[in-house]
């Protein structure tokens, strides 16, 4: 593709850019509350399980890994645009729950690709779990559930429209915007319209090494509508479509290096997300608050005159009401999930594979307040799960189900004002995906082959305390985890990297570690410290999950100046080197140490601005991250220094 910014030819762009509009980067620091309301309604707020209750950041981000990267437990692999895989304790997004407004984006694309495509600047917010804790979270290792805003979300008071634009550009290398607009139409329905895109050239890494295959754009498009049925009765109609389209290595996960080495040419690339939802939202005090959806969710992957195909069509349910029985205060949350998934490839318009699968849930649980201070959760899950698949290369084929109870207890201890202490133990169960949808694999199928269960062990401590040596909060928390997977899915049909040519178990796996935070705050000073480790184990071999990260250290620090309306922010990101042996081969993950800064400015006379410069990967470091796929020959490496300049005006 033709260069397509302009900043990169014309210094007078950069000029123009940089007084009419400016950055939005990652905020490196806790964040006190914005003064100006309009401005901190458009912050996404990240909640993590593994810090403290009130430990929440306000982010915007051009990558997820921008947003998720310093969070205790969870790291993002993939440096491009079309690769953006979500891993928790080792544990890829194959394996985990992932929904954003409450869509599965259970998908299996192709092993070179991600399987998420979300844009960062219109999340409302990010529910991390950290684990699978509760029988409310499905998957291995827990999930993410990314929320988008709606106008109700984004209007004042009184406010019946506004708007924001939104600009931003990146020195290493690429330009783009947003524009919103929400209103109020009548008294009791909202609209939204959101439109943003991004242009992209090929980054440098930290060596001043072109990183080719990285030259696209991205477009994502939003409506929603809402309608106030009653004071305490709401709908949500929402449309999405995210395209991603550029000149990309079909090998994009392997990074320019491999590609290069093997003489491969850039191909046009075209990824899209479609997505149609109806939300039904009842709040009615403690009888019942719920959020119902039905969706449907269609990923389609094009390369080659080939398309991968993936189409979810589902629902999800989650309520919670709060009772006085026996004596006891109880919350009840309880709910159901589940959707049918078909996976086509299609090939110069001619179907050459078609795979299902049907997934449903029931839940419920119970967190009864035995005293004052100690609360006990018992809940149990019913799950179903059901895959036709068939391979026309070996004329095999897999139709079976799957269906079991699996239980949950967690319990939590207020010691006093500062301390509390928790346990959980959860079972967990995770039916066998389908195979990939861009690629048809002459499969065999084990027709004796288990779902994947197991059972995940937690317990952790926090402490806080508003006045401890003299500062304004302190806060710290530590999570120990223990996670047995047994009979897990390690098949390169499936997307996790073994290419075995029979869709089989391969063992129990054991994870062990821990997540821990520190914070804390004094007068206009924040510091943040998280440290979080995880080690996994195939308990016959002996071998590692190919994406383990290992030890992750994060610090940020924060520093407001009032009278300048200025606020400064770091963070340093530290990944340990770790060795570790998958598939039968030897991986050496090269630690590395990453430092970012940046400046935001609010300008109280102006309360409608927001402006902020920041610099990613200060020292040019060379890096790659741990979730990203590497071996001896493959190293997917990230951008290196990079200087950021964006800015938003809200009407």
């Amino acid at each position: 593709m033709k260069n397509t910014l302009p900043f990169n030819k014309h210094a007078l762009n950069v000029v123009i850019g940089t007084l009419c509009t400016g950055i939005s980067f990652i905020s490196l620091a806790e964040q006190a509350p914005n003064t100006s309301e309009t401005i901190e309604v458009w912050g996404t707020t990240i909640t993590n399980d593994s810090l403290l209750q009130d430990d929440i950041e306000r982010k915007q981000a051009n990558h997820l890994s921008d947003l998720l990267r310093d969070q205790a437990g969870i790291d993002v692999g993939g440096s491009h645009s079309i690769v953006q895989g979500i891993n928790i304790r080792g544990v890829d997004d194959l394996d985990l729950n992932i929904t954003v407004d409450g869509i599965s984006q259970n998908n299996n694309m192709f092993h070179h690709s991600g399987n998420l495509l979300i844009n960062a600047d219109i999340l409302k917010a990010v529910d991390i779990k950290v684990g699978t804790n509760s029988v409310l979270t499905g998957g291995l290792s827990g999930g993410v559930a990314f929320e988008t805003k709606d106008a109700k979300d984004l209007l004042e008071p009184g406010q019946d429209f506004g708007a924001r634009l939104y600009t931003n550009l990146g020195t290493n290398d690429y330009a783009g915007g947003s524009a919103a607009v929400y209103g109020q139409l009548t008294d009791n329905i909202d609209a939204l319209a959101y439109y943003t895109y991004t242009d992209r050239n090929n980054f440098e890494n930290g060596n001043g090494k072109e990183v080719t295959g990285n030259e696209g754009r991205t477009v994502d498009g939003i409506f929603k509508l809402g309608w106030d049925v009653n004071e305490s009765n709401r709908l949500v109609f929402s449309y999405d479509r995210y395209n991603d389209e550029g000149d990309y290595y079909v090998k994009t996960n392997f990074g320019a290096g491999f590609a290069e080495d093997s003489d491969a040419q850039t191909e046009d690339i075209d990824y899209t997300r479609t997505s149609t939802s109806l939300a039904y939202e009842v709040d009615k005090g403690d009888a019942i608050t719920l959020r119902a959806t039905v969706y449907r969710n269609e990923l389609s992957y094009i390369a080659l005159g080939t398309e991968g195909n993936s189409e979810h069509t589902g629902y999800t349910a989650l309520a919670t009401s709060k009772i006085a029985l026996a004596g006891f205060n109880h919350t009840l949350r309880y709910g159901g999930e589940g959707y049918e998934q078909v996976s086509k490839r299609i090939a110069n318009h001619v179907q050459t594979n078609k795979d299902t699968a049907d997934s449903h849930a029931i839940y419920i649980e119970d967190e009864v307040a035995l005293t004052d201070q100690l609360f006990v959760t018992p809940g149990v899950r019913y799950n179903y799960f059901k895959v036709d698949m068939y391979s026309a290369g070996t004329n095999d084929s897999l139709d079976k189900s799957w269906n079991e109870l699996t239980f949950g207890l967690a319990a939590k201890y207020l010691i006093n004002d500062n301390w509390s202490v928790s346990a959980s133990s959860t079972e967990l169960f995770q039916g066998p995906g389908l195979r990939e949808s861009y690629v048809d694999y002459s499969t065999n199928f084990d027709k004796d082959l288990k779902a994947e269960t197991g059972v995940n062990n937690a317990i952790g401590f926090a402490f806080k305390d508003q006045n401890m040596m003299g500062l304004d909060s302190f806060g710290f928390s530590l999570n120990l985890f223990k996670t047995r997977i047994e009979d897990y899915i390690d098949n390169w049909a499936i997307g996790k990297g073994r290419p075995i040519g029979t869709y089989e178990n391969s063992g129990d796996y054991d994870i062990d570690g821990f997540e821990s935070t520190l914070s804390l705050r004094k007068a206009l000073f924040s510091a943040r410290l998280s440290y979080s480790k995880s080690d996994s184990e195939q308990l016959e071999t002996g071998e590692q999950l190919r994406y383990e990260v290992g030890d992750s250290i994060s610090l940020n620090l924060g520093y407001e100046v009032p009278q300048y309306d200025l606020k400064f922010n770091w963070t340093s990101l530290v990944n340990r080197t770790d060795d570790s042996v998958s598939s039968g081969a030897d991986i050496h993950k090269v630690g590395y140490q990453v430092h970012n800064i940046s400046m935001q400015w609010l300008p109280s006379q102006l309360e409608a601005l927001s402006m902020t410069l920041g610099v990613e990967n200060i020292f040019d470091k060379t890096y790659y991250s741990h979730a990203s796929y590497s071996s001896d020959t493959v190293q997917d490496y990230e951008a290196g220094r990079n200087v950021k300049l964006s800015a938003s005006y809200v009407f």
